[in-house]
């Protein structure tokens, strides 16, 4: 987001949120993954004709089952990336504080206690 310096603010409380997000879409991964589970039935339910057909099932079934734990690994791995993001943005602006605070200490003096 343009800071209107010329730079960027990143808001880190933004990042955090939205990794939560993440952590919420790969909820909803796994109960689809458990509902996917369920979708696949045992040979005596296609009968003799439809075993040739479940063969094709079958493989369009594991593919769904791969593609499922790739997007959750996606999400995992985007989750990680931002959250420490986040902490690299939120340290870089502690440090920041500190620094220019030891350095108005030097300028200005200690500041009067507040009554």
């Amino acid at each position: 987001m343009p800071d209107g310096a010329g730079g960027y603010r990143v808001r880190v409380d933004a990042l955090h949120k939205y990794a939560g997000q993440l952590d919420e879409y790969r909820e909803q991964g796994t109960k689809i993954t458990g509902k996917v589970a369920q979708a696949d039935v045992g040979d005596k339910a296609w009968g003799v004709v439809g075993l040739f057909t479940k063969s094709g099932y079958d493989d369009t079934l594991r593919e769904l089952q791969a593609l499922l734990a790739s997007i959750s690994d996606g999400l995992a791995s985007a989750q990680a990336k931002l959250t420490d993001a986040a902490n690299v943005y939120q340290g870089v602006e502690d440090d920041h504080k500190t620094f220019f605070g030891q350095v108005e200490v030097l300028l200005d003096g200690p500041r009067e206690p507040k009554h």
